[in-house]
């Protein structure tokens, strides 16, 4: 089990799953936790669930691979640098392929483009994945 708790969630996630394993452990918080329930439902990882190691809440994530050589689920994830907010407007204008997703900060909460759209709100880009 691999542990980094200083790194972001989408380095460690890509990363370990690059280095091929099946479970990986975050330092806890409420933005991870809403994040992995997003990748969890558009089927880029296999589960999470939170834990505890020595004194420190963390988050364990199971990876998912598409076979037993390759890493396919999580192509490229990537923060965006600078704050990116997109209205309900330019969301629904957007063309975004099939295999993309972005994760939004709405006033809702934290939601995949697609809810966002059905909520009709829009947000800051939290993530970027292609």
């Amino acid at each position: 089990m691999h542990f980094k708790p200083f790194l972001s969630l989408p380095y460690v996630i890509k990363n370990s799953g690059n280095n091929k394993l099946s479970t990986i452990k975050i330092r806890y918080s409420k933005k991870s936790l809403e994040i992995l329930s997003i990748l969890l439902k558009e089927g880029y990882i296999r589960g999470y669930f939170p834990g505890t190691d020595k004194d420190s809440k963390v988050i364990f994530i199971l990876l998912k691979y598409l076979d037993d050589y390759n890493f396919l689920t999580l192509k490229n994830v990537s923060l965006v640098k600078q704050r990116e907010y997109l209205s309900i407007k330019h969301l629904k204008s957007l063309s975004i392929p099939f295999n993309k997703l972005l994760i939004l900060s709405t006033k809702k909460g934290i939601l995949s483009h697609v809810d966002a759209i059905n909520l009709n709100v829009g947000g800051f880009v939290v993530l970027n994945i292609s």
